[in-house]
């Protein structure tokens, strides 16, 4: 049950303007009783002045709590959280007004402009203000101001803590009314992992030299899937600067993985403390695809602007380098964010599908002349190996490619103690050498199969219409490993990929000969001789 409320913000607003209203006529009283009683007898009504004063301040701040603790949350604690002034009584009923309408205002004209210019508006608008001013616009208007690129960090933080707050317990409740109705429903487990997770927001972080700091977002947008930017170290003092870009199936409610990696990054590996004049960001900023429409690129190109406007509104120690870390289906939102004209002094992909059939070279990028780019590729990442989106960048002209130690599959590039995370240490910081991938160029020679893999792939979207070759990516995992199946015959292999395809209702596209025709082809990219091997066959009606 709500709390009773047993203040009125509207009467309290009421009575500090009453007092404020008032202050005219009492420093014509003070001047009076100067010329009548002299200083000394006059400096008796000082008191009651600043009494007034004190009292008017004081009547709009509970004024401006009571309203904000009707929706939840604790805004006095959000902004002492973060080092922001609580005097915000200073701010009257009429300056209220005037900052909403110029805040809507600066949004509203800004809205055609490029990232940049958007973000500059906002920086000028907030510079303006007082301390008293940015405060009150945190906890009266935090689900904008917490998102609103260009805003001081520690402001957002604080309107995204509150943001946090009042999302976790409305999640809460309906986790509660969800176990006591209908506890078979599969919403409760997903939200038992999204209540756990901004439980842990609201938990302090505790860096590797034992300090507890409250953690940092610069976005929360619980919608859907969620949306997360989180800042480790302090940014306001950070002279290198990575941004974390994840891919699939990144969501709210099993954030900690990512959470997790960007921890291994900033820690020292010598000392186990974070790296001095260092700070790491995840933006789970997009609408990241299931594996499903994994396949597709709509979901990196509504989300590359969002990565540019980001970036945009990022602000450090002067001087500061920005790295781009970018992962899976990340690296191809990246791609595009990057041909967008999104500034970054050096960029890494990993575990990569592609960048783009438009990228043939470092070139294609768009990026400042000198800025290094590098790409890492994992044996056994099988994201790499489907070139769904375009040529893996290891093998771009221009790419460097760095060594990735004992990571292997799609998941292993932040392990700590390895070639992989040093590297992204050390391209970070810019201290001490990267080490470059020196092993043989051959797909095969690092992973058997890998080219067949990418000859599956491609052979399978070639035979589905676009609109539906989203259902794709649920047969890639299992096709492909049917088609590297060792121990089974051409005829078995080319049975289970028309079986997978039969679950995904894509089975209507193919023929049997086709598939029989795909399965050859797979295992002739890995130099198989089919003919000698398997001699012909025929595929027999799937059960």
């Amino acid at each position: 049950m709500a709390p009773e409320r047993v203040v009125d913000p509207d009467e309290l607003e009421q009575l500090a303007k009453q007092l404020t209203d008032k202050r005219q006529l009492a420093e014509l009283y003070y001047k009076r009783a100067c010329q009548f009683l002299g200083q000394p007898g006059a400096n008796a009504l000082v008191t009651v002045l600043r009494w007034a004063d004190d009292t008017a301040t004081e009547l709009r701040k509970r004024a401006t709590i009571a309203r904000a603790e009707v929706k939840g949350g604790d805004p006095i604690g959000a902004l002492s959280a973060f080092g922001l002034t609580t005097a915000i009584g200073t701010v009257s009923g009429d300056d209220q007004n005037r900052l909403r309408k110029d805040l809507k205002k600066v949004i509203g004209d800004n809205a055609a402009s490029t990232p940049e210019q958007r973000a500059q508006a906002i920086r000028t608008f907030f510079g303006k203000l007082t301390a008293a001013e940015r405060s009150w616009l945190a906890i009266d208007q935090p689900g904008v101001v917490g998102r609103l690129d260009g805003a001081p960090a520690n402001v957002r933080y604080a309107a995204n803590r509150l943001v946090i707050e009042r999302t976790l317990a409305h999640e809460q409740e309906e986790l509660a009314t969800l176990k006591a109705t209908t506890p078979k429903d599969p919403r409760v487990a997903l939200l038992e992992e999204r209540v756990a997770r901004m439980t842990e927001f609201l938990r302090p972080r505790v860096t590797g030299d034992g300090q507890s700091k409250p953690r940092q977002f610069l976005l929360f947008d619980p919608a859907d899937d969620g949306k997360v930017a989180e800042v480790f170290g302090d940014l306001s003092k950070a002279e290198h600067v990575a941004v974390m870009v994840p891919g699939i199936t990144n969501r709210l409610d099993n954030y900690q993985d990512l959470a997790q990696d960007a921890k291994e990054l900033i820690r020292d590996p010598a000392t186990r403390k974070d790296l001095p004049k260092t700070a790491v960001i995840t933006w789970l900023g997009y609408d990241t695809p299931e594996l499903g429409d994994s396949v597709l690129p709509a979901k990196a190109e509504a989300g590359a602007p969002a990565l540019r406007s980001f970036r945009a509104g990022l602000e450090a120690a002067k001087g500061a380098k920005f790295a781009l870390f970018a992962h899976s289906y990340g690296t191809l939102l990246s791609s595009k964010a990057l041909q967008l004209g999104t500034p970054f002094d050096s960029v890494v992909f990993m575990g990569s599908p592609g960048l783009g059939a438009n990228v043939k070279s470092v070139a294609d990028l768009k990026l400042a002349p000198g800025t290094p780019v590098f790409a890492m590729r994992a044996p056994g990442d099988w994201v790499s190996y489907s070139e769904a989106h375009g040529k893996d960048p290891a093998e771009l002209p221009g790419i460097r490619r760095l060594a990735t130690g004992h990571s292997s599959g799609h998941s292993q590039y932040y392990i700590p103690d390895n070639t992989a995370l040093q590297n992204l240490q050390t391209i970070l910081t810019g201290d001490g050498c990267y080490q470059s991938f020196l092993g043989s160029p051959e797909l095969d020679d690092e992973q058997f199969g890998a080219s067949s893999a990418r000859v599956l792939v491609k052979e399978l979207q070639s035979r589905v219409p676009q609109w539906k070759v989203g259902e794709l990516g649920a047969v890639f995992e299992p096709a492909i490993n049917s088609a590297l199946d060792g121990n089974a015959d051409l005829t078995t292999k080319a049975a289970r990929i028309l079986q997978a395809l039969q679950k995904a209702d894509l089975d209507g596209y193919f023929t049997k000969e086709d598939i029989a025709a795909i399965t050859a082809k797979t295992l002739a990219a890995s130099g198989e001789l089919i003919v000698k091997r398997y001699g012909t066959m025929s595929l027999p009606a799937p059960q």
